[in-house]
């Protein structure tokens, strides 16, 4: 078909509907983000058709985090940043959050069998959860004698670039599921995961408690954007 007899196909399409039926013929790769994004809307608002919606979703929250373009963008959206979107209801706002909430969990490695050996694989298991987090979250990774996966706990959530950790609550769940050791884990929203003097002081403490208990800390992996921090590697533990 020539580019002629393409482009007229395409205009002829309703055009509410162009997404599924550009989809169904080109296939999803043919797509820009913000006709990905209609196939969820599935609806626009008055005067606004659902790719336009669909574009104001991600113009919105490439403002809100500009080190993040496209798609990528959404990993940032909560409820309310949705729901403040105009020609987005409660039920658009609910359906987002979920989706995201799915693209975040199929990056996820798979199985409580997977090791957790090496700090890449500690990193790579946790930041499709924690890049594009606009607070600050500490959790704690619970590991067997094979440092596979024993359990996963946020035990701290903060704001922009401060959260509050008590030893006590880090090795709580540990103690209880019997675990060998633990690693450490939290991001830093601004993006840069150098760690402060504040983490440094953190870690040496939370160090010391788990050598007096008999569960080491093996790691403490900072997540930044797209990249992150190892005490391990960087002999800082």
């Amino acid at each position: 078909m020539s580019d002629n007899g393409e482009k007229k196909k395409l205009l002829d399409y309703d055009h509410a509907t162009l997404p599924e039926e550009k989809l169904m013929t080109y296939g999803a790769e043919a797509l820009s983000d913000s006709e990905l994004l209609a196939l969820f809307l599935r609806t626009g608002t008055t005067g606004r058709t659902a790719i336009e919606v669909a574009q104001d979703i991600i113009d919105s929250l490439e403002r809100k985090s500009p080190s993040r373009q496209g798609l990528s963008s959404l990993l940032t959206g909560t409820y309310d940043d949705f729901l403040s979107i105009k020609g987005v209801g409660k039920s658009k706002a609910a359906r987002l959050v979920g989706m995201v909430e799915m693209a975040r969990r199929m990056r996820r490695p798979m199985g409580r069998s997977v090791p957790l050996n090496t700090p890449k694989a500690i990193a790579d298991f946790v930041m499709p959860d924690l890049m594009g987090l606009q607070h600050e979250e500490f959790r704690v990774i619970g590991l067997n004698v094979k440092k596979e996966l024993q359990f996963v706990e946020c035990i701290s959530r903060g704001t922009l670039d401060c959260t509050v950790v008590h030893p006590r609550d880090v090795f709580q769940g540990a103690i209880g599921k019997k675990c060998h050791s633990i690693a450490l884990v939290h991001n830093h929203p601004a993006g840069n995961p150098r760690p402060s003097s504040e983490d440094r002081s953190l870690t040496e403490r939370l160090k010391r408690a788990g050598e007096l208990l008999g569960i080491p800390v093996v790691d403490h992996i900072i997540v930044g954007d797209h990249s992150f921090y190892t005490f391990l590697e960087d002999g800082a533990l």
